[in-house]
């Protein structure tokens, strides 16, 4: 459980591990040379790391950890297999079957975990294996993938999915000729496993919507550095407005937060990227309600709008949250009335009113971006939150007590 006392104003520096999101493919894709990669800036504290790595061992991968720096060595042997008790904790256990297809051929991967928010369907990353020519076959125990030969094609996404994006380019890496995703979702984590691939000897040019691969049938070695953990900066800044607060996070390339620091500047904070560092200065500052819609990169990701509607519910009027792909993400709003916020929803919009006196409550993290915004929320709340299910955020956040603690916070996890 964690155990969160507010109201506080948080104040303070803090650095950033590497990105989940990018992160989780990156390391898959490391297993596909023929040689040893080491990748710098792993985040392996999270949970969702912790079992991935352990995935890449069962299949017969050699992972030596050092600090943040993780060695991926492909095996003699492989193990194609990702049983259930792995792959039903992460949703990226869909990664393998890419790297399944191109590396050894066959493999199976069981059904899928992760974040339980709606319908998550998978077909994007089976309809681009069968493309390619493997044949897969789904059942009620998981999905099985052969792939004697792979061939180069055009592959049109009927929507932008960054998961299918990546599990078809490392199969692709393998494929004799050209292929192109077109309609592809292109955030900073697919261009940084392109770079890790590329560095490994892969030819992968990613534009806006369109990645195209050059099969190279055999990828060797490097070392890749992990992008920064953008996702985790967003919501320490957003903790910033949220307690009227400062928070500066540094060597975060402005780029990977641009929308969103726009829209904290629009709330009315002064939101400011200067020298690779990115500031929030919320103190003083009265919040403007605003309108969020939810939109493939450069938009801001469905995966943030918990955080952002946690924010809404200090800015003085009316804001809307509308998400334009997952509309059971919004199984938050139950967990945040508890705690005194004035928020309801109806299909996939979410509609916040000011909320100037939250309280503490004992809460339910569903997922692990509804966990963050309730520990925001807490941070601005009057009396002690508990949030049960905090494995949820620990998934996707390194050390949040230690760096919450460091800007102020009164946090702990505790036994339930």
């Amino acid at each position: 459980m964690l155990r969160v006392e507010g109201p506080v104003s948080l104040e303070g520096e803090l650095s950033l591990g590497g990105a989940k999101n990018a992160a989780l493919p990156v390391l898959v894709a490391a297993a596909a040379g023929s040689a040893p990669v080491s990748l710098r800036n792993v985040p392996v504290g999270l949970e969702d790391v912790k079992v991935e790595i352990e995935a890449l061992r069962r299949v017969g991968c050699r992972v030596e950890i050092e600090g943040s720096e993780v060695t991926v060595a492909p095996p003699g042997d492989w193990t194609p297999e990702i049983p259930a008790e792995i792959s039903g904790l992460i949703r990226t256990s869909l990664l393998f079957l890419g790297l399944f297809a191109g590396r050894c051929g066959r493999g199976k991967v069981s059904m899928p975990g992760g974040c339980r928010i709606g319908e998550r369907k998978h077909d994007l990353h089976l309809e681009g294996l069968r493309s390619l020519g493997a044949t897969v076959i789904e059942g009620e125990e998981g999905i099985e993938i052969e792939a004697a030969a792979l061939t180069g094609a055009d592959i049109h996404f009927y929507l932008p999915s960054t998961t299918a994006t990546e599990t078809v380019m490392i199969a692709a890496c393998f494929a004799k000729g050209r292929t192109r995703i077109f309609n592809a979702h292109t955030p900073p984590v697919v261009e940084d496993t392109a770079r890790c691939l590329n560095a490994m000897g892969a030819d992968i040019t990613v534009r806006s919507r369109v990645v195209e691969i050059e099969g190279r049938g055999e990828l060797g070695g490097a070392e890749h550095t992990v992008i920064p953990g953008f996702d985790e900066a967003v919501t320490y800044l957003v903790v910033a407005a949220m307690t009227g607060g400062e928070v500066r996070v540094g060597d975060l390339p402005p780029d990977l937060v641009r929308t969103e620091i726009a829209l904290l500047g629009e709330v009315g904070v002064e939101a400011v990227a200067r020298g690779g560092d990115v500031r929030v200065d919320a103190r003083g500052k009265r919040l403007r309600p605003f309108d969020l819609l939810t939109a493939p990169h450069p938009g801001i990701g469905s995966d943030m709008q918990p955080i952002f509607a946690a924010l809404a519910s200090r800015c003085e009027g009316e804001s809307t949250i509308t998400d334009s792909r997952f509309t059971e993400r919004f199984r938050y709003v139950e967990e945040l009335e508890k705690m005194g916020m004035d928020i309801d929803h109806s299909g996939n919009v979410a509609v916040v009113r000011h909320s100037p006196s939250l309280r503490g409550a004992r809460v339910f993290a569903l997922d692990l971006r509804c966990g963050a915004a309730l520990v925001i929320s807490a941070l601005a709340a009057r009396g002690v939150t508990e949030i049960e299910n905090e494995y949820q955020v620990f998934r996707g956040y390194e050390d949040l007590v230690g760096k919450l603690g460091a800007l102020g916070a009164s946090i702990e996890r505790t036994e339930s």
